[in-house]
Parts: C-alpha cells; sequence; structure tokens
C-alpha cells in the first residue's frame, strides 16, 4: 500500500476534508464508513505502510453487531464468522471443572447476538467497504505519519510525514475537525495532553497466541471459556475456522524480556489447555505480548480535536469491554456529525459526545473491566462461585431461559443515543 492508497491526487495547497480521521484501524475505517453513508467526506491517515495484523480483540458484544449492522458489514462478517460460539463458561484451572456458563444458543438466530471474528480480518472488510463504497467520499492514506494538531476557531490542522521511496516530505492538512482513532499510542493525544494519560499499568504481561490444538474437539471444549486461577487465567476461545483457537492468558511475573516471557508458555499451556498438553502436541502460529492499562483521558475534545477509542482510553481485555467501546464511540462521535452538518443538530453535540462517552468509560467501562479481570486473576477459584456477585446474577437467570435471552439482548449501560438531542424544527441540509 503506498502512500496514497485510495488513488486520489494529493495537493496539499488544495486538500480539504471536513473531517480528518488519524488512524486507520478498527474506530478510524468504521468512522469513516459511518459518515460516509451520510454524504460526510472524510480523510483517513495512517502512519504505517499497511493494516494492523496484530493479535488483539475477537469477540464483540451486543452493543458493538449493532453499530456494525448501522455501517452495512454485519453480513460479512458473520460470513467469515464461525457458525456457531454456543456458551462462555469460567472454568476452574486445576480441574478445569466448568463453575457456571451462558448458553448463548437461546439467541443463535438472533441478528443482534455477538460477533465473533479476529481484528485483523474485521479491519480487513472495514477497509474494503470504505473502498467500494466510500468513493469519492473516504480516503485513506497509508504511510502518513501525524507529528502535531493545531487549530483555530475557525479550522484545524495535522502536521504529517510523508513516508514514500524517496526522502519524507512534510504537508500540513487542515480540515473542520480532527479525530484521533490513533490507538493507545495515539499522536493527536499527545500532541493536546503529552504524556498525561491518567489511569494505572496492571501488574501483568499478556500473551495472546493463536493456537491449533485437537484436544479442544477431543474434551468437548468450544465458545469462550475463562480460565480462573491465580498463577494461570485467562481467556481460550474457539475464534475461526478450520480449528482456529485463541489462548490468551496473563503472566503475573514482570520485568522479563519478551524471551523470557515465552519459556514460561509451555508451563502456562499445561495448565490451562484440556488434556494438559507439552508443547509438541499443539501449534502455535501468531504471538503477540503487550502490557495492559486502564486509562483515560481528561477530555476526548480540545476545540476542534477529538478523540475516540484507545486513544482516549483503555482497559484490559478481560470481558470484551476494550473494543466494543470503541466501536460505540465512533458509532456515537458519527451521529454527532451527521445532526451536525445535516443541519439537525447545534455543534455543541460534539461536546456532549466527549462529556458522555468519557462519563460512560468512567462509571462503567473501567470498573468493570477491572473486576472482569481480578474475577479470573485474583479469586479464589474454589469459592468464587458463592462470593462473586455476577456468578449469582448468572444463578438466578439460569432459572429462567426468557429472563437469560433478555440479559443477552439488552440494551446495555454503555450505549448512549445521540440523536435524541437532535432539533427536530430544523431543516435537514444534504450534503
Amino acid at each position: 500500500m503506498d502512500s496514497s492508497s485510495s488513488g486520489y491526487p494529493f495537493n496539499k495547497a488544495e486538500y480539504y476534508r471536513l473531517i480528518i480521521i488519524v488512524g486507520a484501524g478498527p474506530s478510524g475505517l468504521l468512522l469513516a464508513l459511518l459518515l460516509a453513508q451520510k454524504h460526510i467526506p472524510s480523510v483517513v491517515l495512517e502512519s504505517w505502510p499497511h493494516l494492523d495484523t496484530r493479535l488483539r480483540a475477537t469477540q464483540y458484544g451486543v452493543p458493538a453487531t449493532r453499530v456494525f449492522s448501522r455501517a452495512g458489514i454485519l453480513e460479512d462478517i458473520r460470513k467469515a464468522s464461525i457458525a456457531k460460539f454456543p456458551s462462555i463458561c469460567w472454568r476452574r484451572v486445576s480441574d478445569h471443572e466448568k463453575l457456571i456458563s451462558l448458553d448463548l444458543s437461546l439467541v443463535e438466530d438472533d441478528p443482534d447476538r455477538m460477533t465473533i471474528l479476529p481484528l485483523g480480518e474485521i479491519i480487513q472488510i472495514l477497509y474494503r467497504h470504505c473502498l467500494e463504497r466510500g468513493k469519492g467520499m473516504i480516503d485513506v492514506k497509508f504511510n502518513h505519519e501525524v507529528t502535531n494538531v493545531g487549530q483555530d476557531d475557525k479550522s484545524a490542522y495535522v502536521d504529517v510525514n510523508i513516508k514514500g521511496d524517496e526522502k519524507a516530505k512534510e504537508a500540513r492538512l487542515t480540515a473542520d475537525y480532527i479525530v484521533g482513532c490513533d490507538g493507545a499510542s495515539s499522536a493527536v493525544r499527545r500532541s493536546l495532553f503529552g504524556r498525561d494519560w491518567p489511569g494505572q499499568t496492571l501488574p501483568y504481561r499478556f500473551v495472546v497466541q493463536n493456537v491449533y490444538y485437537d484436544g479442544f474437539q477431543k474434551h468437548n471444549w468450544d465458545g469462550g471459556n475463562y480460565m480462573v486461577d491465580n498463577d494461570h487465567w485467562g481467556l481460550i476461545a474457539r475464534r475461526g475456522k478450520g480449528g482456529l483457537w485463541r489462548v490468551t492468558y496473563g503472566d503475573p511475573v514482570t520485568g522479563l524480556t519478551d524471551e523470557e516471557y515465552l519459556a514460561r508458555r509451555p508451563a502456562h499451556m499445561k495448565a490451562m489447555l484440556p488434556g494438559h498438553p507439552d508443547p509438541g502436541q499443539y501449534r502455535i502460529e501468531q504471538t503477540n505480548l503487550y502490557n495492559i492499562h486502564n486509562r483515560c483521558v481528561e477530555s476526548f475534545k480540545v476545540g476542534r480535536a477529538i478523540l475516540a477509542g484507545d486513544a482516549a482510553h483503555v482497559c484490559n481485555p478481560m470481558g470484551g469491554y476494550g473494543c466494543m467501546t470503541a466501536v460505540l464511540d465512533v458509532g456515537g462521535l458519527a451521529d454527532c456529525f451527521i445532526g451536525y452538518y445535516h443541519g439537525l443538530a447545534d455543534e455543541d453535540i460534539l461536546d456532549k459526545y466527549a462529556e458522555v462517552r468519557r462519563d460512560i468509560f468512567v462509571k462503567y467501562v473501567d470498573p468493570r473491566s477491572i473486576k472482569n479481570l481480578n474475577r479470573v486473576a485474583t479469586s479464589d477459584p474454589h469459592t468464587v462461585l458463592e462470593t462473586d456477585r455476577f456468578f449469582g446474577i448468572l444463578k438466578d437467570l439460569q432459572q429462567d431461559k426468557n429472563d437469560m435471552r433478555a440479559f443477552l439482548l439488552k440494551v446495555s449501560s454503555i450505549e448512549y443515543d445521540f440523536t435524541k438531542h437532535y432539533n427536530s424544527n430544523q431543516n435537514g441540509v444534504i450534503l
């Protein structure tokens, strides 16, 4: 992919888009697609020469599924996904006994059901839709590294290093708004706040790998399996066709090199995988290691610069809140931009986005993700079923299938409908 892969000519003296989106990850591409559906043009700037293929999210809750449907990508995600994801359970590592489970077969025919697909594949689907459906509306530019963000009363800009075969070029691109969707290492956030990003780095090293192992089928494992143990905790889940599983665990020892962490992997895998296999009995095809954080920026909006997704906040992945919350951020931000540009809302709806989405992260996402982590990593595996409040709720719901189905499909407290702030008496302007 070259520095102007969408095929549109670049002339820095004339180039202007209503919105500059920094980052061609899931948040940036999804936002561009939602805006293009309502005739709002954007340019997406990506510092890398290619799309992200790292092992990250694979499971997206009902709220995210609804946004995928709005964006017109859900059908393609379902086609690429596994046909069935029957349950999520919590297992004790010492004996692999199921402690409790969620029966997802109750909603297997509902269009809003959970979505399962590695994030790298979703990014590919998003990019293809941007190219095919966003012609004239979406311009994705790779090798465009944002180095600075600035603004005045009427517009905002980014300074960009454009990397190519020859010497890197510098340019300044101007827009009405800059949206940082450039992940946890966000250049937009750093330009606004420097190194100030309140929160905590958690005392674990996350090791994530794609695994092929016939023991899963042999021991009748399926769906998602949260592993509860103080030393070997994590998530083991079926994630793709052809026997693909994702094994994620947190190593409680800190300060090692990546090589030292990987040397400890066979012991984790032997404890966690059914049948307690040795390394020669399973195949690992890809591995990524991460530090994990729970952090949130002080404000999602500074003038004409706006943050969304991991650029604004991050949380540990236990429970799948990270990418789901990012999807809801850009779904909400898209509605705010649509309302503003189509004359349905005043400009202060963008301030409402910043206020509400930050409040949701601080009040709900951050504490819940910590509880999800502690449930598997620090609880007593032999008493957690009786002491954990969430497990108590699940036990009550298991008494009635209708109650469980309603629970699985409910509108979540992390969702928010920004269209209720539209002014219905204004005339819409079609761009």
